[in-house]
């Protein structure tokens, strides 16, 4: 019998003519053979995206131009909501009117504070850029950090706590650090293990010195492009409506002053409301489930433009090794400086209907989670309602956990979503790993880093602008120079926060990217990245596949290799 099996092996045994050919340049990424996937999941995106779109512009063409002032002011005037006009338009054509000026001055806020502004998002980019360097040179420091804060928090809580004479709270979180402590000390292989995966996460994204700025611009492009103008598209929805009286009242009409709005209690109430058009509530659950499809589909070009990259980088290191060896490898350097550009004309070309489908699935799932916590706020105190949102949520970080890894398969392959889907389990199934202690630690240790660094940039702001700018404004007092350092503050810490969780996330696309090319390379026994491999074989697995005559699978000894050739087989 043969362990694993050639690479030749591997891609004849795929389902059918339609699936992609692994080709030979790169290990078992796909370059060539990449059809068109799910092209009916990006027509139905599309029609999506275009219906609701259309009705934002027609939202904005007929909204109310006085939807501002009325809804600032209005509320209390009585004669804009009698209670003789019932209908829409005698109710409209009453409050119709010139546009109000806005009451917010922006530009006179800007010029006071844009310096400052600019400065914290700036220097936010640099506290970025130290974090990236930091999980390269120094991911043991990074991880150390990370658990000393999830050790530090709850127990100088308690600390507080029990000088404040709240004994009980004390001691649960006193008795919180200690356990924390124990299961660190209990998953110390785990944790030395995610110590050495970020520093291969670091290595992958400094190989690929393109794929920050792009994933950046890409993520930054996408937003704008898709989620602002389906903003805009609600919030002009919105804006169609009229002022109708507020039932709450029981003059009948009769008030002709705003504290004449009484309810039945004797109390003062506005004497008008804002009522939308019929259509405004269902044109707004469209746009929010085209806003969050659109939302998930930018996430997931992200994802498969930096695991298209990364297996790249993964599957070419011996290749690279070997045209060195050859006197070649000026050449194949040049030729891998376009990977991150290759696998973007993927994900926006191929398998763009794929992502689409992919970030359909998300879309369900963040519907039936809020729908779920809807129902849990309403029923809360139901024990059947209450295990049946346990195993639904279960259910549905399942579906994103195979949703994310089928992603990371199909910027690999080129398959199909549903295909990649399937095909991920059964490799994954066949290479069984402790992914739980794997996938559960790194974005632990990146947010708790991300947010530490954050704050501590923030405190930096506010002590470099209340020294240098806000302490020294004569027309300020004490109180209104703290308050300004402290805003400026809060906007340094949120975008250096928005930063640092988009590198945290690239750094986790790269974690998964290279735990799927490890199995990819384990399940036909051979081994593209050595570096990669040391690390990753130091997981729990079920061992090597082995390949019975009959053609059954059996799992035997985990064996090292290097270097196989396509067609060699090992025989035991």
């Amino acid at each position: 019998m043969a362990i694993g099996s050639s690479q030749e092996d591997f891609a004849g045994r795929r389902s059918g003519p339609d699936e992609p050919l692994l080709s030979n340049g790169t290990g078992l990424f796909e370059l060539r053979n990449r059809p068109r996937r799910n092209v009916p999941w990006l027509v139905a995106y599309l029609v999506v995206l275009a219906t609701a779109l259309g009705g934002g512009v027609f939202a904005f063409l007929h909204r109310n131009t006085r939807y501002a002032d009325l809804t600032s002011h209005g509320l209390g005037d009585p004669t804009l909501c009698p209670i003789t006009a019932t209908t829409h338009s005698a109710r409209r054509l009453l409050q119709q009117g010139p546009d109000a000026p806005t009451p917010f001055d922006l530009d006179l806020f800007m010029r006071a504070a844009g310096a400052w502004v600019g400065a914290s998002v700036g220097g936010a980019i640099l506290v970025g850029l130290l974090f990236i360097w930091l999980v390269r040179v120094s991911p043991a420091g990074l991880v150390a950090v990370a658990l000393a804060l999830q050790v530090a928090v709850p127990a100088s809580m308690g600390v507080v706590a029990l000088t404040q004479r709240v004994w009980a709270a004390g001691a649960v979180l006193l008795a919180l650090a200690g356990l924390m402590v124990l299961l660190f000390m209990l998953w110390k292989p785990q944790i030395e293990l995610v110590t050495r995966l970020l520093g291969l996460a670091g290595r992958g994204l400094s190989a690929n010195p393109g794929l920050v700025p792009l994933a950046l611009g890409l993520q930054l492009g996408l937003v704008g492009l898709l989620e602002l103008p389906l903003l805009m598209a609600a919030i002009a929805a919105a804006m169609n409506g009229t002022l109708v009286y507020n039932t709450d009242r029981v003059d009948r009409g009769s008030a002709t002053a705003a504290e004449q709005c009484l309810d039945a209690d004797g109390g003062q109430v506005p004497c008008c409301e804002w009522q939308t058009e019929p259509w405004v509530p269902a044109y707004l659950a469209f746009a929010f489930v085209a806003m969050t499809w659109s939302l998930f589909l930018a996430f997931q070009i992200k994802m498969f433009t930096v695991a298209g990259a990364t297996a790249q980088w993964y599957f070419q290191s011996a290749s690279a090794s070997a045209a060195s060896g050859s006197g070649s490898g000026g050449g194949g350097t040049g030729r891998y400086r376009s990977r991150t550009l290759t696998s973007l004309r993927f994900a926006v070309g191929p398998s763009l209907g794929s992502l689409c489908l992919g970030s359909a699935v998300l879309t369900l799932v963040s519907m039936v989670r809020q729908a779920m916590e809807k129902a849990r706020r309403e029923h809360g105190q139901n024990l059947i309602a209450a295990c049946a949102a346990a195993c639904l949520s279960l259910l549905l970080a399942l579906v994103e956990f195979v949703t994310r890894f089928a992603t990371v398969r199909a910027a690999i392959t080129g398959e199909a979503f549903m295909d990649a889907g399937r095909n991920v389990v059964a490799l994954l199934t066949r290479n069984a790993m402790d992914a739980f202690g794997v996938w559960w630690l790194p974005p632990m240790i990146l947010q708790s880093c991300s947010f530490l660094l954050a704050l501590s940039w923030s405190v930096t702001v506010f002590l470099s602008s209340y020294a240098t700018t806000w302490s020294h404004q004569a027309a300020a007092s004490a109180q209104q120079a703290t308050a300004s350092a402290a805003i400026t503050a809060v906007v340094g810490f949120l975008a250096a926060w928005a930063v640092l969780g988009f590198l945290a996330s690239l750094l986790l696309n790269v974690i998964d990217s290279l735990f799927v090319c490890f199995a990819m390379d384990r399940d036909i026994g051979q081994v593209s990245s050595l570096d990669v491999h040391t690390v990753m074989s130091k997981l729990p697995t079920v061992g090597a596949v082995v390949q019975q005559p009959d053609g059954g699978l059996v799992y035997g000894a985990p064996q090292e290799q290097r270097g196989l050739l396509r067609g060699s087989e090992s025989r035991v």
